[in-house]
């Protein structure tokens, strides 16, 4: 058996507490997003914003979410166009899943293979 001091649990569980809220916010979301309530896709805003948590606390869904932004042209175009009337928070997330890193990698590559 082994013994974790308590420093270790006061780090894990603050990042485990927002990994499980910006989770929940992003099925709430989903669940929202189809339902007929009379504000139209009232589901984003719960999305954006467990995506802007996840993003914070997840280095692997940082590069995921980034990954499809580069993957899906629309899905960028969509996100820049409604980072000015975001949260301060959605805008941050927006800012640091911007697809430039793997287009810069990609044209590296590339330069690399002409080389050849």
């Amino acid at each position: 058996m082994r013994v974790v001091s308590v420093g270790a649990w006061d780090r894990v569980m603050p990042k485990v507490f927002w990994l499980v809220c910006g989770w929940v916010l992003v099925g709430i979301g989903i669940v929202l997003l189809p339902a007929p309530i009379p504000v139209p896709l009232i589901g984003v805003m719960p999305i954006l914003i467990g995506l802007a948590i996840l993003t914070t606390h997840s280095k692997r869904v940082r590069r995921w979410l980034q990954f499809g932004r580069h993957r899906f042209e629309w899905l960028s175009r969509t996100f820049d166009r409604f980072a000015h009337r975001a949260p301060v928070m959605v805008k941050s997330m927006i800012r640091r899943t911007r697809p430039l890193a793997i287009l810069r990698h990609a044209r590296l590559r590339a330069h690399r293979e002409q080389d050849r």
